[in-house]
């Protein structure tokens, strides 16, 4: 392992125990950029070349992305009180059900960049080519899966009211995106390649189980 990897492993795998224990948007935040940018220290273990460097950008990109849609969608829950913790946000009742929709929706977005969810899967095959081979099956197996936790907790546990047709939503996004990843992933001769398209398609099967009622 290189000086970076020895660095950023652990950071990496901290930071991921630290999501799954949160009890509060802050730590939850912390912890979720965390993630993004040790594995982003991870992707780009070998940063002289040019086309590691452009994945590992790439991906950078759409995490921050995704953790703006996360961190606007706890905004929302917090429904103006100031007050960031999981139970504040389970007490929080709309004036309007518009809000709740709005928070799903940012949800999806945000945890569907990390997982690699269609369209926002552009960074899923660039970055696991440039990532050595362990990163590769600690973001495949461990890393993607976070974001199909915290859209589960958020659905089901901080929103007070789940809505039907957000099933029916996620629930076509996560068929499109598995054929979609099925169908590339059958045509790679690149073993990371594969592994990556490979990976869509189990979030997109992963997607298909969540539903609202």
């Amino acid at each position: 392992m290189t000086g970076v990897q020895t660095c950023a492993l652990p950071i990496f795998l901290a930071s991921i125990a630290a999501i799954f224990i949160a009890d509060d948007g802050y730590l939850f935040m912390v912890a979720w950029e965390t993630m993004a940018l040790s594995s982003f220290f991870l992707v780009t273990s070998n940063h002289r070349d040019l086309a590691t460097r452009s994945a590992g950008f790439l991906y950078l990109l759409v995490a921050h992305a995704g953790a703006i849609g996360i961190l606007l969608c706890f905004g929302v829950m917090q429904g103006s009180s100031g007050d960031y913790t999981f139970a504040a946000m389970r007490a929080f009742e709309p004036a309007s059900p518009a809000w709740l929709t709005v928070a799903y929706l940012l949800a999806l977005f945000g945890f569907g960049a990390k997982a690699g969810l269609l369209p926002l899967h552009a960074w899923l095959p660039e970055a696991h080519p440039a990532a050595p081979s362990p990163v590769s099956a600690l973001m495949s197996g461990v890393m993607l899966k976070t974001a199909i936790y915290g859209l589960l907790r958020v659905t089901f546990d901080l929103l007070s009211t789940q809505i039907w047709w957000w099933g029916v939503l996620t629930l076509a996004l996560g068929l499109v995106t598995a054929l979609f990843g099925i169908l590339f992933a059958a045509v790679q001769t690149d073993m990371k390649r594969l592994l990556a398209y490979s990976s869509i398609e189990n979030i997109g099967i992963a997607l298909t189980g969540i539903r609202s009622e």
